[in-house]
């Protein structure tokens, strides 16, 4: 539900660290994406925190796909860290595996 979807941020010298509660889907993935590219002027590693994540959809793999390029293009990285077997499974079947960093 978009009411519960929430995005908090912390900035630690050049580390966004962004926790996301909430379905990333049609609804809540723009969001993400413009608050996130808004926030990555001098960022060189972006961590996204997925431990409140339960589903994502083909929207938020665009989002997330985006974000990635941002990312490269600045010479940076992006990170996802405790992402659910769901989520992960997802990401794995849409073939984002290759491009996407996943930690435990």
């Amino acid at each position: 539900m978009t009411g519960d979807f929430q995005i908090t941020k912390e900035l630690a010298g050049e580390t966004l660290t962004v926790k996301i509660t909430g379905d990333l889907n049609v609804k809540t993935s723009p969001q993400l994406e413009e608050d996130l590219t808004n926030s990555l002027g001098g960022v060189k590693e972006l961590i996204l925190d997925f431990a409140g994540v339960e589903y994502i959809s083909s929207a938020g793999l665009r989002a997330l796909l985006a974000l990635e390029k941002t990312m490269r293009r600045q010479s940076g990285s992006m990170k996802m860290r405790k992402v659910n077997p769901a989520v992960k499974e997802i990401i794995r079947l849409a073939g984002f595996l290759q491009v996407m960093t996943i930690e435990d």
